[in-house]
């Protein structure tokens, strides 16, 4: 079964169900996700989620004590979507090492030349909530995506057995995240296809070709 893309998620919803048909809970997250998406985290209050959800608003604070908690669920749902749509394109059976990590580059294409695309929630996290913002649990989840993601990158690099696997790590961190700047600054639909390319002839010029950097068929 194909993932849903991130994007996706806030453009359908939930499981083909209409907003009235979404329990409260998914009925406020569906609804701040889009909102928060779009719009920038700051610029959203929780007046406009509860209008636009259609929940009371102790139905909200019952499942949200607080926007800072509503955010982080948000943050961590689409952490975790995310994450789960980069597994089913590394995780495909008979790619080679290189074909693996070359497969984030394929996961993120089409999401990134979507018309809703608005670049990556949690480098927006980042300007949003800085060192000096009293938000530990928003922090932690913004957090958690690059270490994750850090984590994910690592993993697919340590079977090339390359010389220095720390510096292609960062190498490619930086080109999949440069991908998502790019993306939203620049409308060049082959912005994430120039940066697999240089992350193919990287790992090309460091470690041994095992089955060539051929492009991967789109799902």
């Amino acid at each position: 079964m194909q993932t849903r893309s991130v994007l996706e998620f806030r453009d359908v919803d939930v499981d083909g169900k209409s907003l009235d048909a979404l329990a409260p809970r998914e009925r406020i997250l569906k609804t701040a996700s889009d909102l928060f998406y779009r719009l920038s985290i700051n610029a959203v209050g929780i007046d406009r989620i509860i209008a636009e959800s259609g929940v009371a608003k102790m139905t909200f604070y019952k499942h949200f004590p607080s926007k800072a908690k509503l955010i982080a669920t948000y943050l961590r749902h689409t952490k975790a979507m995310w994450f789960q749509m980069l597994a089913t394109a590394t995780e495909k059976p008979g790619l080679s090492g290189t074909e693996r990590v070359l497969a984030i580059f394929d996961a993120i294409d089409e999401p990134l030349r979507a018309p809703t695309f608005r670049g990556c929630s949690f480098t927006r996290g980042l300007a949003e909530f800085g060192p000096e913002a009293n938000t530990p649990e928003v922090q932690a989840a913004i957090a958690e995506y690059f270490t994750e993601l850090q984590e994910l990158v690592a993993s697919l690099i340590k079977p090339l057995g390359l010389d220095k696997p720390e510096r292609a790590v960062i190498q490619i961190l930086s080109l999949v995240q440069g991908s998502f700047v790019m993306a939203q600054s620049i409308p060049n639909e082959g912005i994430v296809e120039a940066n697999r390319d240089a992350a193919g002839l990287l790992l090309a010029a460091t470690c041994e070709p095992e089955r060539g950097s051929r492009r991967l068929p789109k799902p």
